[in-house]
């Protein structure tokens, strides 16, 4: 990329670091999914800069693209019979 979008990234990687955040604090917790990120962004629900296939968005963003995403169902472990 070049230097003027230095604070771009891909939204995959921003719902890693949202997702890793939220692991952080409870290794059971509910994520973002990326079909659910990539459907509301074709639908202009968040902001989103697209160079070639790939979804971009700004790191300032990130907050508010959270705010925007549904949480995932919680993943239940079940024990081993």
């Amino acid at each position: 990329m070049t230097a003027e979008n230095h604070d771009f990234l891909p939204l995959t990687e921003a719902l890693a670091e949202l997702n890793k955040d939220i692991l952080g604090k409870d290794s059971g917790a509910a994520c973002y999914a990326a079909s659910t990120a990539y459907a509301r962004a074709a639908m202009g629900a968040i902001p989103v800069q697209k160079f070639g296939r790939t979804y971009f968005v700004r790191r300032a963003d990130i907050p508010l693209i959270a705010s925007r995403l549904p949480l995932g169902r919680r993943r239940h472990t079940h024990p081993a019979a």
